[in-house]
């Protein structure tokens, strides 16, 4: 599958030409790559995924997909019950925040977060919610392609029921493919937050889609290694950048009718132009030593969980508002970002 020019990135021969370092410690690595210029790269020459997730693996893509489905994740420290939610002043952006910023007593490299959960209060889908990091930047561009280049998300929204109020609207996107050839997806988005009202914490905490699973990323998709030490026993719905985007449109769509529910209490983080860029040089300039490849040539580009957890270790460097939070006046809009 070819993807469109607007996604291509630098190949591993290509990174490997620039002014390349070779690093050996995880120590203040992330301002390392915040710091390089376009024609730097980097070649970690040390494992980011964990050990427990390396043992007993045949190489670095089986435990990267280990990792990806039980890894770490931050729980958001949330309420726990529809009334609990009902009664909360915190929207979602503020728990967020305040647990996003403990990471900032963590050192750098004892940071192992793939992304962060929230479990729904109300309503019979009882899935724990998983945003991964990696798929926040992604989505990201996803979205500003769609708008800048590809007549943007198409999005049609059902919220004249009675119910709206309780259980937010639901919105069918069409998204774009990132592949050339590909047609259109549809995404529909369940449980929206429309108004600002006592509903609205409940209601997006609920948030999810119908989107099957594009062979772009079927190679992280959510199928579960069974581990006999694994206690999990709930089932977990993951955002994957094509939810990201459509929700993305579905908060334009409701702001250009001065509703303001969807971007109040979006339960997705909405990243800054500098995590943007922190993520374009992770695409573009970072490699990794990997002795579990075949051949003569031990390197290779970051694997989405390995990108997740160095996003996950910028929140803790720069903080969640330099982050994981878009500001209008500083960042512009949504579909303005420099890809």
């Amino acid at each position: 599958m070819t993807r469109k020019l607007f996604f291509k990135e630098r190949t591993l021969a290509e990174i490997k030409a620039l002014n390349l370092k070779q690093v050996y410690s995880a120590g203040n690595l992330v301002r390392r790559i915040l710091d390089l210029s376009n024609e730097d790269s980097l070649e970690l020459r040390f494992p980011l995924i964990p050990g427990r997730f390396r043992a007993h693996t045949r190489n670095s893509t089986e435990a990267s997909r280990k990792c990806y489905k039980h890894g770490d994740l931050i729980t958001l420290s949330q309420p726990k019950t529809q009334g609990g939610a009902y009664e909360s002043r915190e929207i979602p952006l503020q728990v967020r925040k305040r647990d996003f910023d403990k990471l900032r007593t963590f050192k750098e490299e004892e940071i192992n977060f793939l992304g962060y959960s929230f479990y729904p209060v109300q309503g019979r889908d009882t899935r724990k919610r998983v945003v991964p990091f990696a798929w926040l930047p992604e989505a990201r561009r996803l979205f500003a392609y769609a708008e800048n280049l590809a007549g943007g998300i198409e999005v049609r929204v059902y919220d004249d029921a009675e119910r709206v109020d309780r259980e937010g609207a639901e919105a069918v996107c069409k998204i774009p493919s990132r592949t050339k050839k590909k047609g259109r997806y549809r995404v529909k988005l369940s449980h929206v937050p429309v108004f600002i009202n006592t509903e609205g914490n409940a209601i997006a905490y609920s948030l999810k889609s119908d989107f099957e699973i594009s062979p772009e990323i079927r190679t992280y998709a959510d199928i579960r290694y069974t581990w006999r030490d694994d206690r999990e026993s709930i089932d977990r719905f993951v955002f994957y950048p094509q939810d990201i985007a459509a929700y993305m449109a579905v908060i334009n769509n409701y702001a250009k009718q001065h509703k303001l529910g969807p971007i109040t209490f979006s339960p997705i983080a909405l990243i800054s132009r500098k995590e943007a860029e922190f993520y374009k040089k992770l695409c573009n300039n970072v490699v990794i030593y990997d002795l579990s490849l075949q051949g003569r040539n031990k390197t290779r580009k970051l694997h989405v969980p390995e990108k997740s957890i160095l996003i996950a270790r910028s929140i803790k460097v720069l903080g969640h508002d330099e982050t994981m939070f878009s500001d209008a006046i500083r960042d512009g809009k949504l579909r303005d970002y420099d890809w």
